[in-house]
C-alpha cells in the first residue's frame, strides 16, 4: 500500500497539537478503537523523547495487538512512529506541526502501512480513507475539548 499524506490547517497552536499527538498514553481516552495502550522504555536523547507504545486495537470484529517505537522531537515539532512488532509487514507514521501566518497550525500526517494478513490488508484498503478521517477527527475533537473552540474551529483540509 502506498503512503498517504494528509495536510490540515487547524486553529490550534503547533506546540499544543504536538503535545496532543506526542502524549500517546492518553489515546485510549479519545480514539475509540484503541482498547488499551501501555507505554514502556521511555528515554530521552537530547531533545527527542523515545518510548515504545504497545496497543490493543479493535475494529469491525478484529482485535489486534502491536507495538511501535515513538520518537517525539519537541524542538522540531515532529512525532515519528515505527513498527516494533504486530500484524504489519510495515508501519510508518509521521506527524509534523508548523505555525501558520494567520495563526493556528499546519499539520502534516503521513502513514505508510501494510498488514501481513491478507484479510486485514483488504479490510484496511477498503476503509483507508474512512479510517484516516476518523483518526484526524478524533485528534481534532480532543484538541477542541482541551484547548476550546476557536472561530471556524472544525479543521479544513489544505490542498
Amino acid at each position: 500500500m502506498a503512503a498517504h499524506i494528509e495536510t490540515l490547517t487547524v486553529p490550534y497552536q503547533p506546540d499544543d497539537m504536538y503535545r496532543l499527538v506526542a502524549g500517546i498514553e492518553s489515546y485510549p481516552r479519545f480514539i475509540k478503537w484503541i482498547k488499551a495502550l501501555r507505554v514502556s522504555q521511555p528515554r530521552t536523547e537530547g531533545q527527542v523523547h523515545h518510548c515504545v507504545g504497545e496497543a490493543v486495537v479493535g475494529f469491525k470484529g478484529f482485535t489486534e495487538q502491536f507495538a511501535t517505537s515513538v520518537a517525539a522531537d519537541a524542538a522540531a515539532r515532529t512525532v515519528k512512529v515505527r513498527l516494533v512488532r504486530g500484524p504489519f509487514r510495515r508501519l510508518e507514521n509521521d506527524w509534523s506541526f508548523a505555525p501558520e501566518d494567520a495563526g493556528g497550525s499546519k499539520i502534516t500526517f503521513r502513514i505508510d502501512y501494510e498488514f501481513s494478513n491478507i484479510m486485514l490488508q483488504a479490510l484496511a484498503a477498503s476503509n483507508r480513507d474512512l479510517a484516516i478521517r476518523k483518526i484526524m477527527d478524533s485528534f481534532l475533537t480532543e484538541a477542541e475539548r482541551r484547548f476550546g473552540s476557536a472561530p471556524g474551529s472544525r479543521h479544513t483540509p489544505t490542498p
